[in-house]
């Protein structure tokens, strides 16, 4: 059982153990790269807030000695426009209706700027925002990015598909009598390892990983729920309770399949990796640590 700490504790004396010692190991006149810190867990879990918290709390630990950026995966979602014809192109595969699920995401761009926070050669690099209260809830690009002076020390990188580990054989999909939606599963499993070549899985990539493990995966329309209830409070724009349930369900598939692999391995970061238990209401009731190097 986890002591009466918040996540945010469990988390910060996570980083303060590993992320001194990798910059000791580090020789910049070998490699520029920066560390990535990698939280996944599923929507409304907490990660995005606790990232925002693990940006802050980095800034305010190294000050101007480390250059720190924060990102999030749903930031290189495609374009409203361009996501509805990658719909199109895809219409009878419904879990590819609107943004979300591996695929949906602009793959040249999101290779393009891991690659220059990877090279840390010097120069800028724009990343993409996103906001998911355009368009009545489905969301768009900004129009303005966010330029960032490379090279970084540290990458702050959010995703509810994080460690995701795609399935190799196809018919172990198609088979599965417990997974929802198994025939268009197939499609998005194969964009799963774009994204698994790229980060999670990139030998280029020294990581600390962060998963929230749900004691109940279906606490997730709950939280999702709340979330765009604020949203909608908020910006004045956002999904219905209904649309909220619709765009949950479609997710669901890969929670089916891959969820349960992600939090057993325990290995999101290639250095190390903090799994924490959280029940509906968020409270941390297991922390396990495992280091890999």
């Amino acid at each position: 059982m986890a002591s009466e700490k918040s996540v945010l504790e469990h988390t910060f004396k996570f980083l303060d153990l590993y992320v001194p010692q990798w910059f000791e190991k580090r020789d910049l006149s070998q490699d520029k790269s920066p560390l990535f810190i990698l939280l996944s867990g599923p929507q409304g879990s907490g990660k995005s807030y606790t990232a925002q918290f693990v940006y802050k709390y980095l800034l305010e630990k190294y000050g101007e000695s480390k250059r720190v950026v924060q990102m999030s995966i749903d930031d290189f979602y495609l374009t409203h426009e361009d996501q509805k014809e990658f719909s199109d192109k895809f219409a009878d595969n419904k879990l590819l209706q609107g943004r979300g699920l591996p695929g949906t995401h602009d793959i040249p761009l999101l290779s393009k700027c891991i690659n220059a926070l990877i090279s840390g050669e010097d120069s800028k690099v724009i990343l993409p925002q996103y906001d998911k209260s355009k368009f009545n809830g489905e969301g768009d690009r900004c129009a303005k990015g966010k330029e960032v002076t490379l090279p970084l020390d540290i990458v702050v990188l959010e995703g509810w598909f994080l460690g995701f580990s795609p399935i190799l054989e196809r018919q172990e999909i198609s088979t599965n009598p417990h997974l929802q939606s198994s025939a268009e599963m197939v499609q998005v499993n194969a964009n799963l390892f774009f994204y698994k070549d790229m980060l999670w899985n990139n030998p280029e990539i020294k990581s600390l990983g962060i998963v929230f493990a749900a004691d109940d995966i279906h606490d997730v329309y709950k939280w999702r729920l709340e979330q765009e209830q604020a949203l909608r409070k908020t910006t004045g724009e956002g999904m219905t309770d209904e649309e909220v349930k619709k765009f949950i369900d479609r997710y669901f598939p890969c929670y089916q399949l891959y969820y349960d692999d992600l939090v057993s391995g325990e290995d999101l970061g290639s250095i190390a990796t903090l799994t924490l238990g959280i029940d509906l209401q968020r409270t941390v009731y297991s922390a396990k640590e495992r280091c890999i190097e």
